[in-house]
Order: C-alpha cells, then sequence, then structure tokens
C-alpha cells in the first residue's frame, strides 16, 4: 500500500503545480484571446463598412456634407454628440444601437435630409447581430486615435497643405473654363463623395443609368436634352453646361418629381476645376 500512497501524493502534487501554472498563465492567454477577437471583428467591420457605410459618411469616416455626418471626428468620441441628441447610455451602445436600428427620425439638432436606414435583420435589415457588432468595433476603433491626440495633428497638418494647393472652382457655370477631364477619375469620385447613393443605389435624385430611368436614357442623354426643354429655366446652352449646373447651383432648376434644397449645395467650394470636369466627362458617358 505504501507506492500506492507515494504514487498518489505524487500524482496530486504534480496536478497541483500544473493547475497553478495554468491558473497564472489564464490571465495572459484570456487576454490574447479577447485581442485576436477583437482585432478579427475589426478587420469583418472594416470590410462591411467600405461595402455599405462609405457612399453616405465617407471612406475614412468623414462624412458627406449634406449626405450624413462624419463619424471619424471628436465630438463623436467626447461626448458631445451624445448630449445633442440626448443619449444617457454609453456611446458603444449607441453606435451599436444606431447602426441596428438606423435613425428613423432626425435627431434632435440635425437637419440631415435622409435618415438612416436599419442595417440588423431585427429591424429587417441585412446584417447579422455579429456583424453589426463588427462594424461598431471597427467605428470605436477610430476613438483611440482621439485619446492619444494623433488625429487633431494630422488634420491641422492636412487642413494647412490643403489650403496652400487647394482653388475651389466655384459657381459660376462659365468659368473659369475647364480642362480636359478623365472619366475614369469621375466615377471613382461621385462614388467618394457619395453622389451614387441618391443617384444610383436610392432613388433620391434622378437616375443616373438608363436602366434606372423610366424613358430609357441615361444622365448623359437626358442632359443633351433638359436644357432645350420648354420648362428648363437655367442658364446652360449645351449639355456640359447643364451637368455643370446641375452640380455647382443645385437649385438653379429641380427636375420636376424632385425637391429643391436636398442635394449637396457646396459642391462649388469642394471641387477643384480638374474634379468637375472629371465628374462631367463620366455623366455625359452615361447614355
Amino acid at each position: 500500500m505504501t507506492w500506492r500512497t507515494v504514487l498518489g501524493t505524487l500524482a496530486t502534487f504534480l496536478t497541483t503545480i500544473v493547475v497553478a501554472f495554468w491558473l497564472i498563465n489564464e490571465p495572459a492567454r484570456m487576454q490574447k484571446a479577447e485581442d485576436g477577437f477583437a482585432g478579427r471583428s475589426m478587420e469583418a467591420g472594416a470590410i462591411i463598412y467600405a461595402n455599405n457605410c462609405t457612399r453616405c459618411h465617407g471612406p475614412q469616416g468623414e462624412g458627406l456634407p449634406g449626405l450624413a455626418p462624419a463619424l471619424n471626428t471628436a465630438n463623436l468620441f467626447d461626448g458631445t454628440r451624445l448630449t445633442e441628441v440626448g443619449w444617457a447610455g454609453t456611446l458603444q451602445d449607441f453606435v451599436y444601437a444606431t447602426i441596428s436600428g438606423g435613425r428613423p427620425l432626425q435627431s434632435a439638432g440635425t437637419t440631415w435630409p435622409q435618415r438612416m436606414p436599419t442595417w440588423s435583420t431585427e429591424y429587417g435589415g441585412p446584417l447579422r447581430h455579429d456583424q453589426v457588432r463588427d462594424v461598431t468595433a471597427f467605428v470605436m476603433n477610430w476613438g483611440r486615435a482621439y485619446d492619444e491626440n494623433v488625429i487633431e495633428l494630422q488634420a491641422n497638418q492636412s487642413d494647412m497643405t490643403d489650403m496652400e494647393s487647394f482653388e475651389p472652382v466655384g459657381i459660376d457655370i462659365f468659368s473659369p473654363e475647364l480642362p480636359a477631364g478623365n472619366p475614369d477619375n469621375g466615377e471613382t469620385l461621385t462614388v467618394s463623395l457619395g453622389c451614387t447613393a441618391c443617384h444610383i443605389q436610392t432613388e433620391v435624385g434622378p437616375a443616373w443609368l438608363a436602366e434606372n430611368d423610366p424613358d430609357g436614357k441615361g444622365i448623359g442623354t437626358r442632359a443633351k436634352e433638359r436644357f432645350l426643354s420648354a420648362d428648363y429655366n437655367g442658364m446652360a446652352t449645351n449639355a456640359e453646361e447643364y451637368l455643370r449646373e446641375s452640380i455647382v447651383r443645385t437649385n438653379d432648376y429641380v427636375v420636376e418629381g424632385y425637391e429643391p434644397g436636398i442635394m449637396v449645395a457646396t459642391y462649388g467650394e469642394q471641387l477643384t476645376k480638374q474634379d468637375l470636369s472629371d465628374i462631367i466627362a463620366y455623366l455625359i458617358n452615361l447614355k
């Protein structure tokens, strides 16, 4: 019986050592696992954001004037926006709830013309709960840079550089003369500026593509006809001028069936001559 007692005691002692070693290292292992999960969640959220959210909130969360607010901004993470909309919970809960249920009603203190749609399957949207959580994690990750004062420094440096080189095209549809346009770059600009959200993805604005137009005509074809129509009261004398006017003087002529004041009215201040020319070159080719 003695050897059995010794063997049992030894086994118990070794088991105790193994369990103690495991317990000592468990917090570090769990932290590593949590960090890995969080990283994968943000990566998945970044993909979902790029595919679904950039057309309104911008590729870097900078927002699009007149369409949707910025997400990558200090006032979201310092509590300012939560106070404005009267949210009493945490920021993470606010972001998650907003993505899930959208903003069906206009928030207090805001003037965004379009309501944010619902995204969670719980409210009839296309995303599962885990996908909503992933997008939330991606958005929340922007806040780390503000905690470290990185974004503010980068923004100040970027603003100084942009102010030195940027020259807006203005709202005169005849001057300055535009350079030759690049339609491929124009298409890229319409995506990054969020134009496609209203003119291709939805019916908020007149359809650009022929397959979405009741008469089967693209915006390029309609532009050549529109400035000659009896109800046209703008200043354009050709299709290119009509498109230019539609972009930089959005309320001078509003197509029947659409409301004035919906389209962003600041493109004359946001676009350069080359930008505007590229966009017109793209649109004029949509027959």
